[in-house]
């Protein structure tokens, strides 16, 4: 995810051990201990090279995140059968990830990078957010067509819910785990046994 800049071609081998520097530095520090002069000592690169590729430090993380060179934790979603013990599975699992204070600041600065140019935003959601929402979504169809989950109400709307409330709360360091328990007991049945009171999806 690098900003569009003139002047020299840029050299592969420097641009990863940029993102790598970057990886390396926010794993040790937290993203707030960070700095373009860290990553550029680390790197051997001068500072005016990361500047002519990348706009901001939160760029540059954004990058090392999509490259695959600083991992994001991503909770399983389980399939038992139970829609709403597996959403709570996830959510528990996601809020104990949200609770690791240097991974919070990696997500405040994907929000940041996100925040740019509407190409950066794609690309951010097309590698980071898309795969679980997607995941997640598939997850409530499948619950949806077990009658678990009524078919009047839009899966992609509860993906929105569920992502957006674990997003909203982490990067505000409130309370996560009741909060997410709490809105999939909302937008579930309260008896939600196979086809039990639902009309299953056509």
């Amino acid at each position: 995810m690098t900003a569009t800049r003139t002047g020299r071609p840029r050299s592969e081998s420097t641009r990863l051990a940029i993102l790598e520097a970057a990886a390396s530095l926010t794993t040790e520090l937290g993203y707030d201990g960070v700095t373009i002069d860290a990553i550029a000592a680390r790197a051997g690169a001068g500072k005016q090279t990361i500047y002519r590729w990348w706009s901001s430090k939160s760029m540059v993380v954004a990058d090392a995140v999509i490259a695959g060179h600083l991992r994001l934790p991503a909770p399983e979603l389980p399939d038992t059968g139970d829609l709403g013990v597996d959403l709570k599975a996830w959510t528990t699992a996601a809020a104990a990830a949200a609770s690791d204070s240097q991974l919070v600041q990696v997500v405040r600065a994907l929000v940041t990078a996100a925040s740019g140019p509407e190409q950066d935003a794609s690309r951010l959601y097309e590698h980071i957010t898309r795969p679980t929402y997607e995941l997640l979504v598939n997850r409530l169809r499948r619950g949806q067509d077990a009658g678990q989950l009524s078919a009047a109400v839009s899966a992609e709307s509860v993906a929105d819910a569920l992502i957006g409330t674990l997003l909203f709360r982490a990067l505000a360091r409130l309370p996560l785990s009741e909060a997410l328990t709490g809105l999939v007991d909302a937008l579930l049945p309260q008896d939600r046994g196979t086809g039990a009171g639902t009309t299953p999806r056509t």
